[in-house]
């Protein structure tokens, strides 16, 4: 019965913790006037739960805040860097466009296979970020993750459609396990390795 009772008391420590950590997103991603706040608050939402898996408690807000502003410059330049490639990859399907037949497809699924690529080295970011990286150390550090573990992809896709399929029947979770659950599963799936960043 204790056995039970502690895996109660973790899971529902952990549900709101999670929950805090949404709200602390949302409302950090607001401050930084929405679009530029995204990415700096995914590096600070990564540094928390690594802190939290790591059994320590600092306070929320201000550990946070901290990440957040020693972030938010190079967690931007890796935003508009991802901005701009996808914007020359959406230019690249209207160009498929002019195609047909077998060339449309290979155009418009090697694209598609490409943003998928920019947008899931984006998110890995956040981690190096969070770390204090340089927006190229970060790419560079993303990339490197990527390569080095492109079996868990597949893992990440299915938490990811899981959790669509969760927010599609149950719509009221949304602005509390959503984008949290998301960063959880980079953390979980791919560690940052800590000698990476320390210096040579």
């Amino acid at each position: 019965m204790k056995g039970t009772g502690n895996l109660i008391y973790l899971v529902s420590d952990w549900l709101m913790r999670l929950a805090i950590l949404n709200v602390l997103w949302i409302a950090f991603t607001l401050m930084g006037g929405g679009v530029f706040g995204i990415f700096p608050a995914s590096a600070a939402c990564v540094a928390l739960l690594r802190e939290w898996m790591a059994d320590r408690r600092p306070p929320p807000v201000a550990f946070y805040w901290n990440i957040y502003k020693r972030s938010f410059l190079s967690a931007n330049v890796v935003f508009l860097s991802t901005c701009v490639v996808l914007i020359l990859l959406g230019l690249n399907i209207y160009t498929s466009l002019q195609f047909t037949g077998i060339w449309f497809y290979l155009f418009f699924s090697g694209t598609m296979f490409l943003g998928g690529g920019v947008l899931m080295t984006a998110i890995l970011t956040f981690n190096p970020l969070s770390h204090g990286m340089k927006a190229k150390e970060a790419l560079k550090n993303a990339l490197h993750l990527l390569l080095l573990y492109p079996g868990r992809l597949l893992s990440f896709m299915a938490g990811f459609i899981l959790l669509l399929l969760c927010i599609r029947f149950i719509p009221g979770i949304l602005p509390l396990y959503s984008v949290n659950i998301i960063l959880l599963l980079t953390v979980l799936l791919f560690p940052f390795p800590q000698e990476a960043h320390k210096p040579v």
